[in-house]
């Protein structure tokens, strides 16, 4: 069989040309010298040269890992030191996943106490003052006039008929039931019924006689204003002394606990039905306990980013009001901005990291990478319990409050 030197084709060397070996058959000996006492060596230094390539190749690598100057976790992509990576800190916390409704804190809804037409306005509360039933609101001619608790106004002339069939109705049973419960039907025995009796004349002359009225036994609509609160507080004063009384609204009040209130959508009152507990942030960033009293389920249209003329997004809300039993806290924290807490499930006092912090197992389940006193990490599998608020319980691992664990990139 011809050799590739019988075939014509000649030895090169590593640069491509003809080698010194290219000399013919005659020229060499059998042990493969030379005649002239050299050996081949073309071969022998392409090997060599190979072997020395990858070592140098090798060495470049590893010093470019340590140096940061290959891309990779440890180091970043256009040369220079390494890149330092993100870390957090194992925490103790409580989480909590739930619905958050941003609401205000007031004194509730404003209602108008309206002072009946004729006589001339000589004085009225101001706003901030607390009132209580039995008390005055304003003067009609130098009377005061004071507020009963009931649930309507009233609208006609109370008194003891001389003949005939008595007086009868709910507005009677209201005005009994103040006369009783202010002391002014002491000693008569009258009960809450709705009769007027001689005993009710009685008691309403009592009554006129502390206000400075005419002692007439009879309740003019206008000598007493009727509202529904157990007490009230003023929160605009309207009318203007020495003004004549025209049956127009003359203080707006409200009741005197402080409340939240929230605008919600209609798929939200699914999860704020009246007796629905919850917590509420207020202004100064303290929480207290509260509960929803009720709900305006009156549709309104908000409009998102401009009017409907405009394009703007309209969505039909209803309020909810919240009960708050700790007034000293909220009373302290005073009206402002709230945050309505709805909570679905609650996990306290767990260690928890960020949700970022978390990698995917090959095998299945999460870990973290921590970084261990001795500064090398480790690869922890770990057991996710809740996760809410960007950050992720850790139910079970080999991991304690404080280690600091690295943000993957």
């Amino acid at each position: 069989m011809n050799t590739a030197h019988e075939a014509g084709f000649p030895d090169r060397s590593d640069d491509g040309s003809e080698s010194e070996d290219s000399s013919s058959p005659t020229d060499r000996r059998p042990d493969g010298r030379r005649r002239d006492g050299r050996r081949r060596t073309g071969r022998s230094r392409r090997v060599a040269g190979a072997v020395i390539t990858v070592a140098a190749v090798t060495a470049l690598a590893v010093a470019a890992q340590q140096n940061g100057w290959l891309g990779g976790r440890d180091g970043g992509t256009g040369g220079g030191t390494a890149k330092p990576r993100a870390t957090a800190v194992v925490e103790r916390t409580s989480l909590s996943t739930g619905m958050d409704v941003k609401g205000t804190i007031a004194y509730g809804h404003e209602t108008d106490a309206v002072g009946r037409a004729g006589g001339t306005l000589t004085a009225i509360r101001q706003v901030g003052d607390v009132v209580r039933p039995g008390q005055w609101l304003w003067e009609r001619d130098g009377v005061r006039v004071p507020y009963f608790r009931g649930d309507r106004p009233l609208w006609r002339v109370l008194k003891k008929n001389r003949t005939g069939k008595e007086m009868r109705g709910e507005d009677v049973r209201a005005l009994k039931r103040n006369l009783i419960d202010l002391g002014y039907a002491d000693g008569l025995g009258l009960t809450a019924d709705d009769t007027f009796t001689t005993g009710t004349a009685t008691a309403v002359k009592r009554w006129q006689k502390q206000l400075g009225a005419p002692r007439t036994g009879e309740v003019d609509p206008g000598s007493v204003v009727v509202l529904g609160m157990p007490r009230l507080r003023v929160s605009q004063t309207l009318g203007v002394v020495g003004s004549s009384l025209t049956g127009t609204a003359l203080l707006k009040v409200t009741g005197t606990q402080l409340v939240a209130t929230a605008k919600v959508s209609h798929e939200q009152l699914s999860r704020l039905s009246p007796g629905t507990g919850l917590k509420v942030g207020l202004p100064n960033g303290n929480t207290v306990s509260g509960k929803v009293t009720a709900v305006d389920f009156s549709a309104r249209q908000q409009q998102d980013g401009g009017g409907q003329d405009q394009g703007g997004d309209a969505k039909e809300q209803s309020e909810v009001s919240v009960s708050l039993p700790d007034q000293k806290t909220v009373k302290a924290a005073g009206p402002g901005p709230a945050t309505l807490t709805v909570s679905d499930h609650k996990a306290d006092r767990v260690l928890a990291v960020p949700v970022t912090a978390l990698l995917a197992l090959a095998e299945g389940g999460y870990g973290v990478e921590v970084i261990q006193p001795d500064g090398q990490h480790k690869l922890i599998p770990v057991t996710i319990g809740l996760v809410a608020d960007a950050r992720a319980e850790i139910a079970k691992g080999d991991i304690e409050e404080g280690t600091k664990v690295v943000i993957p990139e």
